[in-house]
């Protein structure tokens, strides 16, 4: 049975695999927790204090991006990667100074928790009114609470686009997206994918940017062929 790491997303826990883990098979999966992390710096170090040999990374989102990074930091350490609703790009001034008002906001006001609209971003339609979705992403948020949300939002602001870096890995990387995530092109992904040595993609039809909540049986079957 071989270890395979897992790095969850923003505000997100070991919960975000909770229906992936245990219909994987011959993996003994180990997820390494990023929220102490103040800087991409910092996630690099977490995920070497955990691996020893070569091995496999998934990455959710922010985990995804994470593990790219890692990954043209410390390639010896890497054999495969696989990426779930993620780019390798930067963040735009547009969104940096959204950062950064979002951050002040939270430092001078109580935090209640991730919104229903919030939620609904993140979620494909169909999946709106699933309460057991929405009640796993709700706590989530409420376990990690505001402080892991400003250091995430902080640590994450720096983002430079990696794309040239990660053009260069000469290792399999697969690109798992959905077809309905607002948050991250599929389209962006493919094209992306296509220009890789290695590179794979596949594009969730029907699903949002929960990937790992919303499509877990189809999940776990790709990452049992990894």
């Amino acid at each position: 049975m071989q270890k395979v790491y897992f790095i969850s997303g923003t505000m997100c826990t070991a919960d975000l695999w909770q229906f992936v883990f245990p219909n994987l098979e011959n993996i003994l999966p180990v997820h390494i927790d990023i929220t102490p992390a103040k800087s991409f710096e910092e996630i690099n170090q977490i995920i070497l204090s955990e691996i020893t040999d070569p091995t496999t990374i998934i990455g959710f989102s922010l985990g995804g991006f994470s593990a790219m990074n890692f990954a043209i930091h410390h390639p010896e350490k890497v054999k495969k990667l696989v990426i779930i609703a993620a780019t390798t790009n930067g963040l735009n001034d547009k969104e940096i100074q959204l950062r950064k008002s979002t951050i002040e906001f939270l430092e001078s006001h109580n935090y209640k928790g991730i919104s229903q609209a919030r939620i609904q971003q993140f979620l494909h339609p169909d999946n709106h009114q699933n309460q057991k979705l929405s009640g796993i992403i709700k706590k989530m948020d409420a376990d990690l609470g505001k402080k892991v949300l400003i250091r995430q939002l902080k640590a994450t602001s720096s983002r430079l686009d990696i794309s040239q870096e990660v053009l260069k890995l000469n290792i399999p990387i697969l690109f798992i997206a959905a077809e309905n995530d607002n948050l991250v092109s599929a389209s962006s992904i493919k094209e992306f994918s296509n220009q890789i040595k290695k590179g794979k993609h596949l594009i969730f039809k029907n699903c949002g940017h929960m990937i790992p909540l919303e499509k877990p049986e189809e999940l776990s079957h790709i990452l049992n062929l990894v």
